[in-house]
C-alpha cells in the first residue's frame, strides 16, 4: 500500500521521482507519469503493477519505472496472467463488495492479501498472459484504426460541406 509524500515536495520536474497516486496517474494499462516528488514514501518498482486501492477501485496498471506509491494505490509483483486477473476482477465489480466509505470508495491491504486468485502453473501462466496481451495489442490497433477513419471521415465531411 502506498503512502503519499508531503505535497510541498510535488514537482513537475521529470528527473525527480514518478509519483503514482491512483487512476489518473494510468492510461490503458500503463503508469503515465504525471507528477514527480523529491520525497521516497513508498516505492514500487519497474514492472510492478499498481492497483488503485481508492476511487475508482480496482484500475490497473504496469510501470515501467521506479516510482513512489500514493495512498490511493498498492503495488503488486506480478507478471501479465495477474495482470489479466486483476483487470478481470475490476470488471466482475469484484472489489465493490469489499469497497467501504461514503463519499470515496476503498479498499485497504487485507482485502488484497485475502484476494483469491486461481493460478495455474508458471508455463501456463505465460502462456494465457502472451495470448491474452496480444488480444489487448490488436484492440489496441484496431482502435487506432478507427481513430483515423474517424478523423478522415471528418476531414472529408469538412471539405465536402464548407
Amino acid at each position: 500500500m502506498g503512502q503519499s509524500p508531503n505535497s510541498e515536495n510535488y514537482t513537475e520536474n521529470p528527473d525527480d521521482y514518478i509519483l503514482v497516486q491512483g487512476n489518473a496517474d494510468m492510461k490503458n494499462g500503463y503508469v503515465v507519469p504525471r507528477v514527480w516528488t523529491t520525497q521516497i514514501t513508498k516505492q514500487a518498482q519497474k514492472g510492478d503493477l499498481i492497483l488503485s486501492v481508492r476511487a475508482p477501485v480496482g484500475d490497473i496498471g504496469k510501470t515501467d519505472y521506479d516510482v513512489v506509491i500514493g495512498r490511493g494505490v498498492a503495488a503488486i509483483r506480478g507478471n501479465e496472467f495477474i495482470f489479466q486477473q486483476l483487470g478481470k476482477m475490476k470488471t466482475n465489480s469484484y472489489w465493490s463488495r469489499y469497497s467501504t466509505g461514503s463519499t470515496f470508495e476503498s479498499i485497504n491491504s487485507n482485502d488484497i492479501k485475502e484476494a483469491t486468485i486461481m493460478v495455474p502453473s508458471s508455463e501456463e501462466q505465460e502462456k494465457i498472459g502472451v495470448f491474452l496481451s496480444n488480444v489487448d495489442y490488436s484492440i489496441s490497433l484496431q482502435q487506432n484504426k478507427l481513430d483515423q477513419l474517424k478523423f478522415l471521415k471528418s476531414a472529408f465531411l469538412k471539405k465536402m460541406f464548407i
